[in-house]
């Protein structure tokens, strides 16, 4: 079982800081250094968030439930629950890679053996305040439950061991205690974290005129419902009802089509059920209520529309912006399918329906889970991944699918990605490519995809400011405009280490930390570039894939300094079938030896 990796811990840290810190006990002792306390803090404040996720209780009444403290006598926490009638007794550990060990169960052994005891003399004043209470909880609880919550890899066998021995002392003449630890890992700590950032399944119910019903193979209902209906699903969960699409809203100005339901709802609003495609939703389950007036009743958990976004929001759009608009008589043809989100069947039914459309192939990694759960992690981080087409924010903390792909391509020792993000962006965002699945494997975090795009970024814009700088219709403006994405490259590479920290990186520190060696490689790549575009110009040599490898290797080896090493020579001379792509090994030494800024 793998520990609470460091981007995690990170986060954990700051939802223990802002949202449970502020509503603990006070420290009883407030001596010790400040750094020492901030942690001692932290370590407390985790109880807190292990019992407000765990027991469904607030941040404050969890909180209020942690005696840890100097004497705690290895009890973090103590909370009661009422309605189960159980007694939860805590025990955390916040480290980063150390296992929940021996000396952490022992403690904590011995503490509530005094604790099942009632011997309350040597144990905090924090605990003692609330005496009573606890006395109260022991004598009216049907249970009693030890919770280990911890972010190390694993609990050693003698904590196991130790803990063990204490659930199985018939000296405790306690038969209320349960006779398994309840462990909260690293694991389930990362599921509630993201779980914050999810949208919630959308449960309601739909009102369906002249319906039919399919039962085989998928139960699928069909009718009409009013789109006023469809309008206020939209108002009350916003994105959450179109989580299964391709798309969120692309603005009602944005396209023709979406000018045009607007047009058609405020002049001829009876007549939009025969001049529109209709909506397509799916669902995890849909439950018959009965039949009223010619209207049936359908209960249904887990909607999401995947098709038909455009006309739900651009419609809405319309109602928020003219108030005294009469829709009433518009309505749209429902189709509802039965297709729980864990079966890859609602995916091929989102394919299809929208393969009717004018879509990019881009679209589609909008059904990449892996794409939801960086979209959960970047936005622990304080920022937006919009991965799903939609009306994009324009502000520093908002990152686009396109521009997450550019920034993960300069990352790439691969020099064909460059070519690539000049030739044929396209391939770099289908999600059935080799390439896609290199720039987005289940191993990149929020926060490498979130400094990757600060890094691009700042590195992009000082470039752009070279071309911008250079005479007007120059060789040298036309060579940092077509070969941005190989300096971006190459300093991409002395900013790996940066990248791959676990916290995200300040970017108003960024241009002055690349500032001078982004000028140095602007230098290198002019002088390289007038060496070797004799009888090329830019455009055309850049776009081809044998030019910038050779181009990129030895203008890296300039720029790291490395033009005497006695490798370089060897490395120049292999290249074979088997590598990936040419010159890989030499462009892979290169790489590596990229000094770190």
């Amino acid at each position: 079982m793998a520990a609470l990796e460091p981007q995690h811990m990170t986060v954990l840290k700051k939802v223990l800081a802002e949202r449970f810190v502020p509503s603990l006990p006070p420290l009883l002792d407030t001596t010790k250094p400040a750094a020492e306390q901030q942690a001692k803090q932290l370590s407390r404040a985790f109880s807190a968030f292990a019992l407000h996720k765990l027991l469904d209780i607030t941040p404050q009444a969890a909180a209020a439930s942690v005696v840890d403290d100097f004497n705690d006598k290895g009890i973090d926490a103590v909370h009661y629950d009422e309605v189960s009638e159980t007694l939860y007794l805590l025990q955390t550990k916040l480290k980063e890679s150390e296992q929940f060990k021996q000396e952490d169960a022992l403690p904590f052994c011995e503490g509530v053996r005094l604790l099942i005891r009632q011997e309350f003399a040597g144990f905090n004043k924090n605990f003692k305040n609330r005496k009573y209470d606890i006395e109260a909880a022991l004598d009216a609880c049907s249970h009693i439950k030890l919770v280990v919550p911890y972010t190390g890899g694993a609990i050693s066998k003698t904590a196991s061991d130790a803990l063990h021995a204490l659930l199985n002392d018939e000296g405790l003449d306690e038969e209320r205690l349960h006779k398994q630890v309840q462990y909260y890992t690293a694991a389930e700590i990362v599921r509630d974290l993201l779980a914050e950032q999810a949208y919630q399944p959308v449960h309601t119910d739909i009102a369906l005129q002249q319906h039919a019903k399919i039962d085989y193979p998928r139960t699928t209902y069909y009718g009409i419902v009013r789109l006023a209906d469809l309008i206020a699903l939209h108002r009350d969960k916003g994105k959450a009802l179109y989580e299964r699409n391709i798309r969120y809203f692309l603005g009602g100005n944005k396209s023709d089509i979406n000018k045009a339901i607007k047009t058609t709802l405020r002049d001829a609003p009876a007549d939009f059920f025969y001049l529109n495609n209709g909506v397509t939703a799916v669902c995890d389950l849909i439950e018959s209520k009965g039949t009223k007036n010619g209207v049936k009743k359908l209960k249904v958990r887990g909607l999401s529309i995947i098709n038909g976004a455009q006309t739900v929001a651009s419609a809405a759009e319309l109602v928020a912006q003219d108030p005294g608009c009469n829709i009433d008589d518009a309505k749209v043809m429902l189709t509802l399918i039965k297709a729980p989100a864990d079966d890859s069947f609602g995916k091929r039914v989102t394919k299809a329906r929208n393969y009717q459309n004018p879509v990019q192939t881009a679209n589609f990694a909008s059904l990449d889970e892996n794409q939801e759960r960086l979209r959960q992690e970047v936005a622990l981080l304080g920022f937006t991944y919009h991965y799903r087409p939609e009306a994009l924010a324009s502000d520093t903390q908002s990152i686009s699918l396109d521009e997450a792909l550019r920034a993960l391509s300069s990352q790439q020792g691969d020099p064909r990605y460059t070519v690539w993000l000049k030739s044929e962006p396209a391939r770099l965002g289908n999600p059935e490519s080799a390439e896609y699945q290199a720039l987005l494997p289940v191993t990149l975090t929020g926060v490498a995809l979130v400094n990757a795009v600060l890094c691009h970024r700042a590195i992009r814009m000082l470039v752009v400011s070279y071309e911008q700088r250079a005479a007007a219709r120059s060789q040298e403006k036309l060579i940092y405009r077509h070969a941005i994405h190989v300096i971006t490259a190459v300093m991409m590479k002395r900013l790996h280490q940066r990248i791959r920290t676990a916290t995200v990186i300040d970017a108003a520190a960024i241009p002055g930390l690349i500032s001078q060696p982004l000028d140095e490689l602007r230098q290198q790549t002019f002088d390289l570039g007038q060496q070797r575009l004799l009888a090329e110009g830019p455009l055309s040599y850049f776009r081809n894939q044998s030019s910038v490898t050779s181009f990129t290797a030895d203008l890296m080896a300039s720029h790291f300094v490395l033009t005497a090493d006695p490798t370089l020579p060897t490395l120049r001379n292999i290249n074979t079938a088997a590598d990936a792509y040419p010159r890989k090994r030499l462009l892979d030494y290169l790489s590596g030896k990229a000094p770190q800024l």
